[in-house]
């Protein structure tokens, strides 16, 4: 993706991308500039799919994920029809698998842990955040990690909901060795319902509702991704950002996506020649002959030791043209490197003598 640097040198500047992420409920408190972790100019890269920082598997990741269903059993002992969003989509799961803000938004998406239903099983009356943490005293008086109180509201708003359910479970280090084996039960897991209304974020000297934070999220999206311009970049803060960008060439012509397609067609194409001429059938027989080599050779190896001696010899060639060409001194310039081959054949004290090649 080609980039330049804006006038003043504090932006990164792309053509307005036609495929970009969403604003999701993980991004919408970086937006804001409360996550502790990642920058607004972070969700820009991220968004735009400029560039974005490598995966990396945690614990903290794996406990999330192995206790996430045990936590949504836990609440449905408290609370009517609970179900994981895989469960409450059923054989349409996989529209919404990576969005189930599909029909509500154009930019804002995110994934929903669990939902409670009426029970018709279809409408969502409360969204469920199933979280893990080392740190109960983040949720002492109904607190809830800004980042997460971000992320429910945002969905809730989006499904409609006037409120919110936050489901921890607190871990001791070593339970995250083996998260399986943790039980989720009351003297562990904590249950926190927010209504909508109630839910205010301080943002730059300011309290602001939900309605505002979307409002302001839809702002910095037609600010930053619709026009291609960057939030200002700090260059210690989004230094991992920075070196990715900067280490591309800004005048990239092809989008990664698109070379990838391209490759997957081309390797498609090769397959389907290698199959219709006869060359895949020739490939599985040459390399099926090879094995049966490499088994002989082996086979060869384990009866045969003791009875034969690997013996090495060198041979030294020059391009004897050129050297006729040239004169006597040119001579090394034209020398080839060694030839190196191995000869195995039996001991002397064996009768037979024959020799073989390598």
């Amino acid at each position: 993706m080609k980039w330049t640097y804006s006038e003043d040198k504090k932006h990164i500047v792309i053509d307005p991308p036609k495929q970009r992420l969403r604003i999701t409920g993980h991004r919408i408190a970086t937006i804001l500039g409360v996550n502790k972790w990642a920058t607004p100019f972070q969700a820009w890269c991220e968004i735009t799919k400029l560039v974005k920082a490598p995966f990396e598997e945690n614990k903290y990741l794996n406990a999330g994920r192995v206790l996430e269903p045990k936590i949504i059993e836990y609440v449905g002992e408290k609370f009517p029809n609970v179900l994981s969003i895989e469960n409450y989509y059923g054989v349409n799961f996989q529209k919404y698998q990576y969005n189930n803000f599909v029909e509500d938004s154009k930019i804002y998406g995110g994934i929903i842990d669990a939902v409670s239903t009426l029970d018709d099983l279809k409408t969502i009356t409360m969204i469920c955040e199933c979280k893990t943490s080392s740190k109960p005293q983040e949720w002492t008086n109904n607190n809830v990690p800004i980042e997460y109180l971000l992320q429910g509201a945002l969905y809730s708003y989006l499904k409609g909901l006037d409120r919110v359910l936050f489901a921890c479970t607190f871990l001791e280090e070593m339970d995250y060795n083996h998260p399986e084996k943790v039980q989720v039960s009351e003297k562990n897991t904590k249950l926190v319902v927010k209504k909508l209304n109630e839910i205010l974020i301080p943002i730059d000297g300011q309290y602001l509702n939900i309605e505002e934070i979307m409002a302001y999220g839809e702002e910095w999206w037609n600010k930053y991704i619709e026009t291609g311009i960057s939030p200002e970049f700090d260059e210690k803060a989004d230094k991992e950002y920075l070196d990715m960008i900067r280490a591309s060439s800004p005048c990239e012509d092809n989008d990664l996506l698109d070379v990838c397609e391209e490759a997957i067609q081309i390797a498609k194409e090769i397959q389907e020649l290698e199959v219709s001429s006869g060359l895949k059938a020739k490939k599985d027989l040459l390399k099926t002959l090879e094995d049966s080599i490499k088994d002989k050779m082996i086979e060869l190896n384990q009866n045969e030791v003791g009875r034969y001696k690997l013996s090495i010899s060198k041979k030294i060639s020059f391009d004897e043209k050129k050297f006729a060409k040239e004169n006597q001194k040119l001579y090394d310039k034209y020398m080839t490197k060694e030839k190196v081959t191995y000869t195995l054949k039996k001991n002397m004290k064996e009768e037979d003598e024959n020799e073989s090649q390598i």
